[in-house]
């Protein structure tokens, strides 16, 4: 990735964490990336620091594997996929995977602890996520997205 961009893990290295709107850009570009690939029945991302880059003008390059994941482990794919995404918001937001959450505006942080809680049935979906970091709350977010799909069945 390093003719198209720093790789994450060096950029907060080397320019500290990121603040703002390279971080909501990060967050949210990841997330819409995410939630696209989930829809299309890939999960399994393993999404980390080391995949993902800053381009020159600031844009946000993705460089992970899709897989397509057999239907009985698809579930726990992607709820591990948001836990990688919600640790690498930390990651750019505190230069820790396990730093403080704290530092993250309030809609993020609730997006993260929600994407990091234990119980993997408990976390938000990929398209939840994005949602919420597009000005919704999470109850609305699943509610909508919910009504949506049965809609549509």
């Amino acid at each position: 990735m390093s003719e198209q961009g720093a790789k994450l893990t060096d950029f907060v290295r080397n320019g500290g964490p990121l603040r703002g709107q390279a971080l909501h850009r990060l967050a949210v570009s990841c997330a819409a990336a995410m939630a696209k690939l989930h829809a299309r029945g890939n999960a399994g991302l393993r999404l980390g620091q080391d995949n993902v880059a800053l381009g020159t003008r600031g844009q946000v390059l993705i460089g992970w594997q899709t897989t397509t994941t057999a239907p009985s482990r698809y579930d726990d794919a992607s709820a591990d996929d948001v836990r990688d995404w919600a640790n690498l918001v930390v990651f750019a937001a505190t230069g820790s995977s396990r730093g403080d959450v704290a530092v993250l505006p309030p809609a993020l942080r609730l997006a993260v602890e929600q994407c990091r809680r234990r119980d993997r049935a408990a976390r938000p979906r990929a398209v939840h996520v994005l949602r919420v970091l597009l000005g919704h709350s999470m109850t609305e977010a699943m509610a909508s997205v919910d009504g949506l799909l049965r809609q549509a069945g």
